[in-house]
């Protein structure tokens, strides 16, 4: 004999059931909506930029904003002349801040994004140094340099070779290279093919040495992994001369 569910049982699960269908019926009718899954919307991303940190390369906008704050400074244009002038690099520089660290700090120091900003004096090879905070916005320091104070640039390079290879006794000496090494010295990069040429910067301690005031650069050439060694290609960038050596082997 079969028998049906326990009496007692079902009376005791009847009041659960009834609250679960009452629960539902209400949510229902305050919704106004079926009971079923609503399909799920998402919240729209929102992008937030990233302030820079203190160390952070600079972009070419920061390299642009340093060199404009610099040549706004009353300082900067003091030292830079009516004459004209040449930017020669803009780099990140990294300074502690004035305010001193205890050996345990309860907060963040903030510290500023500072960049070295250096100008070339076209009348007389010299230079101006200005350190720029681009945070605040302002000139922090200014300073003259000078001619051998100022680091040698790409475009320097590139300068001197093409310098370099219109001298004909080079051009005697190069011989059949001449024609890949006036292409790769006319080239922005210095370099075409199996052809580059390269510089480096001369510094010398002989105050009689023009090289000792002026903007001077070692020419060398380069066929794949070979380089002339003879001559010594020398030029002035500050007068514009080419001077070639030789050493006895």
């Amino acid at each position: 004999m079969i028998r049906g569910p326990d009496p007692i049982f079902v009376f005791r699960r009847c009041p659960v059931l009834l609250v679960i269908l009452a629960t539902a019926v209400f949510l229902q009718c305050s919704s106004g909506a079926p009971l079923r899954a609503q399909a799920k919307v998402s919240p729209k991303k929102v992008t937030v930029e990233r302030q820079p940190l203190a160390l952070d390369p600079l972009t070419s906008a920061d390299r642009a904003l340093a060199e404009r704050i610099a040549t706004e400074d009353s300082r900067v244009r003091e030292l830079l002349g009516t004459g004209p002038h040449h930017l020669i690099s803009v780099d990140l520089l990294f300074l502690k801040p004035e305010k001193e660290e205890s050996p345990a700090p309860v907060q963040a120091v903030e510290i500023d994004r500072n960049a070295e900003v250096i100008f070339r004096r076209g009348e007389d090879e010299s230079g101006v140094r200005a350190i720029v905070n681009l945070t605040k916005r302002t000139v922090t320091f200014v300073s003259r340099l000078e001619s051998r104070q100022i680091p040698i640039t790409q475009e320097d390079i590139v300068e001197a070779a093409r310098l370099a290879v219109e001298n004909e006794e080079l051009r005697h000496e190069l011989g059949t290279e001449q024609e890949g090494f006036t292409a790769a010295a006319k080239s922005s990069r210095g370099a075409t093919g199996r052809y580059a040429v390269t510089g480096l910067r001369l510094f010398t301690q002989d105050e009689d040495d023009p090289c000792y005031k002026h903007r001077c650069v070692r020419v060398m050439f380069r066929r794949d992994l070979d380089y002339l060694v003879q001559p010594i290609v020398m030029v002035d960038l500050t007068t514009r001369q080419v001077n070639l050596e030789r050493r006895d082997q």
